[in-house]
């Protein structure tokens, strides 16, 4: 299998930025491991209409400074090369675990 190319959506990036260096690094370390590794996560399921490209949903784990992050992204083996987008970061709810 060839690489693929792996990018972080600009809706992504901005969660990111929100969320401070800790999680942008994270998930820069993720969507490098992408570019060797497209179906790292739980497969979700084929784009609506599509048939080809597939969203795949993945969790980086609490790290110092960092929330645990749910990471969702699509995942286009056709046409050539391969494309990753990392289309969504989602944060856990550190106030909720909290209360448990």
């Amino acid at each position: 299998m060839s690489r693929a190319i792996a990018v972080i959506t600009a809706s992504a990036a901005k969660r990111l930025q929100m969320l401070g260096p800790v999680a942008q690094q994270a998930v820069e370390e993720l969507r490098r491991e992408l570019e060797d590794n497209p179906k790292l996560g739980i497969r979700r399921g084929p784009v609506q209409g599509n048939g080809v490209t597939v969203v795949y949903r993945t969790r980086l784990e609490p790290r110092e400074d960092m929330p645990g992050l749910t990471v969702v992204y699509a995942y286009a083996p056709q046409p050539h090369p391969p494309a990753v987008a990392i289309i969504t970061v989602t944060p856990d709810d550190v106030d909720k675990e909290s209360q448990t």
